[in-house]
């Protein structure tokens, strides 16, 4: 019954228009004082009536205690995608699985044994994922995009365009929108949110990418996670009322 009234609120705010709402599960930073922040990353995805969980933070306890804050019952996500196999992405997962086991839960298939040791330690059985493919209807992942570690993201095609949810960018954010848009036959992305791994970089670093994201046609950034300070500051600068702050706690609905 619970299942089935999940069900019907997640198809009745796509019917009135509401296609797509990110939830800021866990972040570096914080927007709701009920939602404290820590290093990692998770969100939680609401499109056309499909749930996902993309990423699962670093502390399982703050993880689970920021879902419940938020009201997010674990028996309401039907799937869980995991971007890399750092375990301030993953860690969450091995507590949450348990509470709604038929979660199906994707890893890419290059992870670490750790990872994948930890998960038949619950008698989990991730997903292997490779190449690039369909979560839901209009819902994908990239597969593996090649870098140190790999990454996998998640793309949503809307009715306005692509949104790219990234989890930490090791690839490099530009190498990862330049995939997206070869993989998905578009030239143009709307939404760019997530962990963009710059926090590290220097100024002119920075604004390299962030020219070349402008080349991309990205229309819109959500820098959140690993960005870093300076990186979100110059973003703020270049895309002016085109950006926006992440924050655990955090709703969004892109225009």
């Amino acid at each position: 019954m619970k299942r089935t009234c999940t069900l019907f609120l997640l198809l009745l705010g796509a019917a009135f228009g509401q296609e797509l709402e990110f939830r800021i599960v866990y972040d570096n930073t914080s927007a709701l004082p009920d939602t404290p922040q820590d290093w990692g990353f998770a969100t939680l995805v609401d499109f056309r009536g499909q749930r996902l969980l993309f990423d699962s933070g670093t502390k399982p306890d703050l993880f689970l205690a920021n879902l419940k804050a938020l009201h997010i019952d674990p028996a309401s996500i039907p799937q869980a995608v995991i971007s890399h196999e750092h375990p301030d992405h993953r860690s969450g997962i091995y507590r949450l699985w348990p509470q709604n086991p038929s979660m199906r839960v994707h890893f890419l298939d290059n992870f670490a044994k750790e990872a994948y040791n930890a998960a038949a330690a619950i008698h989990l059985r991730p997903n292997r994922v490779q190449g690039p493919f369909q979560l839901a209807p209009g819902m994908y992942s990239t597969g593996i995009i090649e870098g140190q570690p790999c990454e996998q993201s998640l793309v949503m095609e809307t009715s306005k365009g692509i949104v790219l949810l990234t989890g930490c960018c090791h690839p490099g954010v530009a190498k990862i929108v330049e995939t997206v848009e070869k993989q998905r036959g578009k030239d143009s992305i709307r939404l760019l949110i997530g962990g963009f791994h710059m926090f590290q970089q220097n100024a002119e670093q920075i604004r390299s990418t962030i020219a070349r994201l402008h080349q991309l046609n990205v229309q819109a950034v959500i820098p959140a996670h690993c960005t870093g300070d300076l990186a979100k500051q110059l973003f703020q600068e270049s895309f002016g009322p085109r950006f926006s702050t992440a924050g655990a706690g955090k709703r969004i609905v892109p225009d």
